[in-house]
């Protein structure tokens, strides 16, 4: 799957995960260390299945869980036109 993500979000890394925000709308969302973790593959040009992969690499879940919680923010990125595809 190609994904099509918004030239204009950025990601700051925070203490508690990363604070993404939508340059073009002024819209920003908090991320929790798992979300941020994918947003990062994401935004570095990855593919759902490299989120994936960055997100059982770093913490101790499996690939059904990472799986489950990479559509989750891509749904949520979907739905605020951020990302397509």
């Amino acid at each position: 799957m190609t994904l099509k993500v918004s030239k204009h979000l950025t990601l700051a890394e925070t203490e508690f995960g990363a604070a993404m925000l939508d340059e073009k709308s002024r819209r920003y969302w908090q991320l929790n260390p798992a979300a941020a973790t994918i947003a990062r593959a994401l935004l570095d040009g990855g593919t759902p299945q490299d989120a994936v992969r960055a997100v059982t690499d770093r913490f101790d879940v499996d690939d059904a869980r990472a799986s489950a919680d990479v559509r989750a923010l891509l749904e949520a990125m979907r739905a605020a036109g951020v990302v397509q595809g």
